[in-house]
């Protein structure tokens, strides 16, 4: 009989956490689901890596063990007390088995074909395991291995925590070595704790006074449409389209922040899109919610767990502005957020009081910081596209949702749209368009009016 896990730490949720739990978990009126209830919120995120050559299952199936000792947010759940604080718990174990299964040798691993291998993707965090893992054997030599992790207890900066260390963690254990690993002084749910004592801080009212400062004056929101838009609280209907930037696009980019090959890349590509949301909807104030890595405390670069926090960027536009005065605003932009980062997104709208007109209508998680994939001794690893694209349900009200990371020189993601305002060829246009736009920001010289005035012509993505 197994033995029943035992809580070993206790912590208010993060920032981040308490955002996905009210704005997805939670009921419209705030109550939370009964158990088995559908819920809105997000499933598990699956990253699936093909694996060619003579894997070591016993070292992988120890490694996974000993990651899941080693990061202590793997073992965590969501739990609320009688009188509805909601709290997260750290329990000594996780069920660590590596889950098998087999496929012929001949099956294309697509993304359809993988997730049918796998467990249920909707999770309850109160009682379902928050991380997995899942060994798909194609031949002799030959898997995929599935990595699952909820949103509640990762972000985009912890999947490249969790490969290194797997990676790292399967090497040594195949040789008997010890790894070699950086040490973790602090666990997650000790951050959490601090977070949540410095709400109040001296130092979070400085930020609070920056961004009151930064957001005074309310901005109009952004016209992308003509047509009323419901505004439920709800899942709604929204479109998935890739989107790619090839590699010298992308080092032209940076080459325009005077960085050169190595040049900041958030700034660029924030001007570039707010030339596109500017030509999109006429609106010379453009906001945009810039996810943040939100990690500038000490000891926390080697944990996974869900730190992100939003910030705004706030860019003027006018007819006369260079491509290169707007970049220089942007990046200006980006370094001042990086300085206010550890304001929570949701207190800021609190002491704002806009009413209903929101902070932003667009979002943008650019991860340049992703430098490790799952590297193992012996085999050969790929990473297989496990994106969804094409029509779906999701709980936002974001009209747009860029999500986009930096591979091999190139940036590859998805934006994510409200199908009640655009249509799949107006996005294709867009990201026409887009090209056009860092094309004009790498080059610096023209100005807005000029920029814009070019995507009268088509510049329509095919894919």
């Amino acid at each position: 009989m197994t033995a029943r896990p035992v809580i070993v730490e206790t912590a208010p949720l993060s920032p981040g956490q308490e955002r996905l739990v009210d704005d997805e978990f939670a009921r419209p009126d705030g109550s939370w689901p009964e158990p088995g209830e559908q819920t809105r919120l997000r499933p598990i995120d699956t990253g699936a890596v093909l694996i060619d050559g003579p894997l070591d299952i016993r070292a992988l199936q120890r490694a996974v063990s000993a990651l899941i000792v080693r990061q202590h947010a793997l073992r965590t759940r969501l739990h609320r007390l009688a009188d509805t604080t909601p709290l997260q718990l750290v329990a000594d174990s996780l069920p660590d088995r590596v889950h098998h299964s087999r496929l012929p040798g001949d099956t294309q691993p697509s993304r359809e074909v993988l997730l049918a291998q796998s467990m249920p993707r909707h999770v309850d965090p109160r009682s379902d395991p928050l991380f997995r893992t899942h060994l798909i054997r194609l031949g002799e030599h030959r898997h995929v291995l599935l990595l699952q992790i909820h949103h509640f207890v990762s972000d985009g900066w912890s999947i490249g925590v969790l490969y290194r260390d797997l990676a790292e963690l399967y090497n040594a254990a195949r040789t008997g070595r010890p790894a070699e690993l950086p040490p973790l002084p602090r666990t997650f749910a000790a951050v959490s704790r601090d977070m949540r004592n410095e709400r109040r801080s001296a130092r979070l009212e400085r930020q609070l006074a920056f961004w009151r400062r930064r957001l005074d004056q309310p901005g109009t929101p952004m016209a992308f449409t003509h047509e009323p838009v419901e505004q439920d609280t709800g899942r709604r209907p929204v479109g998935v389209q890739r989107v790619h930037i090839p590699a010298p696009a992308v080092l032209g980019l940076r080459a325009s922040a005077r960085g050169g090959a190595r040049g900041p890349l958030a700034g660029p590509f924030l001007a570039a899109l707010a030339l596109l949301l500017h030509h999109q909807s006429a609106a010379t104030d453009i906001r945009i919610g810039m996810m943040i890595s939100n990690r500038a405390r000490p000891d926390t670069e080697h944990l996974i767990g869900y730190f992100v926090n939003t910030a705004v960027i706030r860019l003027q536009l006018h007819p006369d502005l260079t491509a290169a005065a707007l970049t220089e605003a942007a990046n200006k932009a980006v370094r001042q957020a990086l300085e206010h980062q550890a304001l929570p997104i949701q207190d800021l709208k609190r002491e704002l009081h806009q009413g209903a007109d929101p902070l932003y209508q667009v979002t943008l998680a650019l991860n340049t910081m992703r430098t490790h994939t799952l590297t193992l001794d012996g085999v050969d690893c790929q990473d297989i596209d496990m994106e969804e694209t094409g029509p779906r349900m999701a709980p936002t009200t974001i009209e747009q949702r860029w999500v986009i990371e930096e591979r091999a020189g190139a940036l590859s993601g998805t934006l994510t749209y409200q199908a009640g305002t655009f249509t799949l060829p107006q996005i294709r246009m867009a990201l026409g368009h887009l090209d056009q736009a860092i094309a004009a920001v790498s080059a610096g010289n023209p100005a807005v009016a000029a920029i814009t005035s070019t995507f009268r012509h088509p510049g329509v993505r095919t894919t």
